[in-house]
C-alpha cells in the first residue's frame, strides 16, 4: 500500500508518488533562531521526523532539507534588546556580528533540544545568510525581468495581482485576502497585498550588496530559493505548520512559479499547539520551552508519545494531565521490556509463530500509510505489548519464540515512530546524555569502519549494564535487569 498524505493544495488525500522513485525529497520550514526552542517547535520537528522514518521504513531514499532563518526582523530586534541591556547604552555601528552571535546561540540551543528528544537532524540544513548572494538576488532579478516584481526606493516587492494563481494554497482570492492586508510605516507597496522580496538596508543592520543597493532578503524568498537549490524543481513534499499556509507558503508558490519554476507537488501541514486550551504566549505566562517540558518528564518519550496520540493534522493541547497519561502509557512499554529481560528458559525462533502476528503488523502499516494515523499505530503497539506479556507467561519454546518476535516487532514499529531511541528506563538527564553520547561515538566509529573501537564501546557500556541492539532505525539500548 502506498503512503497517502493530505495535500493542502488539492485539499485531498493523495498517494505519495516520488518524482524519481525510490528517492523522496522533503523540504520543511525550520526555526527562526531568536529565542529558546519551545514545545511547538518540538512538535513540528517530530512530525516530520516520523514522516521521514516511515518513508525510510518503506525503503525510500529520503533527502530531508530543513532551513534555518538566521536573518530576520525578530533576530535583529532580539539582538538590539540584548545589546542594550545595560542602562543608557545605545546600539551603534554594525549589528552583523551581534546578530550572528545571537542566531548561532539559539540554533545551538535548538539542536541540543532536538537531540535530547531523539529527533533526527535534517540531511541538509541551509542557512538563509549563506544563500543571499547570488542565489536569492538572482531569483529576485528574474522576477523583475518577468514583470512579477517592482523596485521602489531600494526595496523590491512581489506584485501579487500580476500572478493569477495567487491564493490557490489558502483557497482564497486576492480580494478576500486583501481584507487582512496592511501597509507598514515606511513601506512603498503599490498594493497592500504585495510583499517584500528585498528590503533596503537600515543603518547598522545586516545587509548585502545587490543591484538595488545594500539590503537583505524578505522571509518568503529564502525558502523558495533554498528548497529548489537542494531538491530541484517540482520536488516531492513541502511541510510546515498550518500557520504558514498564508502568507508564507502561498508566497513561496507565487515566487517560484512566477520565476518560471514548477514548485512542490504535495503540501503537508500539521495542526497547531495550545497550552491548557490557550495559544502559547509569553504574555499569558504559558510559554513552555523544550527544556521546561523535559524537566517535568523523566524520559523524552513521554513528550513524543503525547504528540503521537494526536494525528498530526489535528490541533494538540499540552496540559499536565495529558502528560501524566502519556507517562502512564509509556510505562506499559517499559514493563514489557523488563518482563522480557527477566524471563527464564531458552527461546527458539520459528516461522510458525509469526502467523499469530501478521494482522497486527499489517494494521500498523495501514495506520501509518493512512495519512500518518499515529493514534491507530500506537494502539497497535499496545496490542503487541499485551500479546507479548501473554507469550512470556506461557510455557514452551513456541511461546518463547513468539515473545522474541513481539519484542523485535515492537522495537521496529516503535522506532519507526521515534520511540525507544533513548532507552526504556528513566535516567537522570546527565546519565542519559552520557549514554547517548557514547552511542553516537560508536555510530560514528561504525560509519568510519572503525569496528574495533565500536566493539570496545559496546563492551564498555555492557560492563555498565547498558545493552545495545542495532536496528535499521538506529541503535536501541536498555539497562540489563
Amino acid at each position: 500500500m502506498a503512503l497517502r498524505l493530505y495535500n493542502t493544495l488539492s485539499r485531498a488525500l493523495e498517494d505519495v508518488q516520488p518524482r524519481n522513485p525510490p528517492k523522496v525529497g522533503i523540504y520543511v520550514c525550520g526555526p527562526t533562531v531568536y529565542d529558546e526552542p519551545h514545545i511547538g517547535h518540538a512538535r513540528s520537528a517530530f512530525v516530520f521526523d516520523v514522516l521521514r522514518r516511515h518513508l525510510l521504513y518503506k525503503k525510500h531514499e529520503v533527502t530531508f532539507v530543513r532551513n534555518v532563518t538566521d536573518v530576520d526582523d525578530k533576530i535583529i530586534e532580539k539582538t538590539k534588546q540584548e545589546v542594550t541591556k545595560s542602562p543608557g547604552h545605545k546600539v551603534t555601528g554594525d549589528l552583523n556580528a551581534a546578530c550572528r552571535e545571537v542566531s548561532e546561540r539559539y540554533l545551538a540551543s535548538y539542536h541540543a533540544a532536538m537531540d535530547r528528544l531523539g529527533i533526527g537532524r535534517p540531511d541538509i540544513e541551509p542557512r538563509a545568510t549563506e544563500h543571499v548572494v547570488p542565489d536569492m538576488t538572482d531569483c529576485i532579478a528574474r522576477l523583475l525581468v518577468q514583470g512579477a516584481a517592482y523596485e521602489a526606493g531600494g526595496d523590491v516587492y512581489f506584485a501579487v495581482r500580476k500572478w493569477p494563481g495567487y491564493g490557490k494554497l489558502s483557497n482564497r482570492t486576492p480580494d478576500e485576502l486583501k481584507a487582512g492586508a496592511r501597509v507598514e510605516p515606511g513601506e512603498r507597496k503599490q498594493d497592500p497585498l504585495d510583499f517584500a522580496l528585498w528590503k533596503a538596508a537600515k543603518p547598522g543592520e545586516p545587509s548585502w550588496e545587490s543591484p538595488w543597493g545594500r539590503g537583505r532578503p524578505g522571509w518568503h524568498i529564502e525558502c523558495s530559493v533554498m528548497s529548489m537549490k537542494y531538491l530541484g524543481d517540482a520536488f516531492d513534499l513541502h511541510g510546515g505548520g498550518l500557520d504558514l499556509v498564508f502568507p508564507h507558503h502561498e508566497n513561496e508558490i507565487a515566487q517560484a512559479e512566477a520565476a518560471g519554476k514548477p514548485f512542490a507537488r504535495q503540501w503537508v501541514h500539521h495542526g497547531l499547539l495550545t497550552v491548557n486550551g490557550e495559544k502559547m504566549s509569553k504574555s499569558l505566562g504559558n510559554f513552555v520551552t523544550v527544556e521546561q517540558a523535559l524537566a517535568d518528564a523523566p524520559h523524552p518519550d513521554y513528550l513524543k508519545l503525547f504528540f503521537l496520540k494526536t494525528q498530526y493534522r489535528s490541533p494538540i493541547d499540552y496540559a499536565p494531565a495529558k502528560m501524566a497519561e502519556a507517562r502512564k502509557n509509556w510505562q506499559e512499554f517499559s514493563r514489557f521490556f523488563q518482563h522480557y529481560d527477566q524471563r527464564r528458559g531458552p527461546a527458539t525462533s520459528g516461522r510458525e509463530v509469526k502467523s499469530r502476528l501478521p494482522n497486527l503488523l499489517e494494521a500498523f502499516n495501514e495506520a501509518m500509510d493512512d495519512d500518518l494515523n499515529t493514534p491507530r499505530a500506537v494502539a497497535v503497539l499496545f496490542e503487541l505489548v499485551n500479546l507479548g506479556h501473554q507469550a512470556l507467561e506461557s510455557p514452551g519454546a513456541e511461546a518463547a519464540a513468539l515473545a522474541d518476535y513481539v519484542h523485535v516487532t515492537l522495537l521496529e514499529c516503535g522506532m519507526t515512530l521515534g520511540l525507544f531511541l533513548q532507552g526504556t528506563s528513566e535516567e537522570p538527564p546527565e546519565a542519559l546524555e552520557r549514554i547517548l553520547a557514547r552511542i553516537a561515538e560508536r555510530d560514528a566509529a561504525r560509519k568510519a569502519k572503525g569496528f574495533q573501537r565500536a566493539d570496545a564501546i559496546r563492551r564498555e557500556l555492557q560492563q555498565e549494564g547498558i545493552l545495545l541492539s542495532d536496528t535499521p532505525n538506529g541503535t536501541f539500548w536498555r539497562r540489563a535487569q
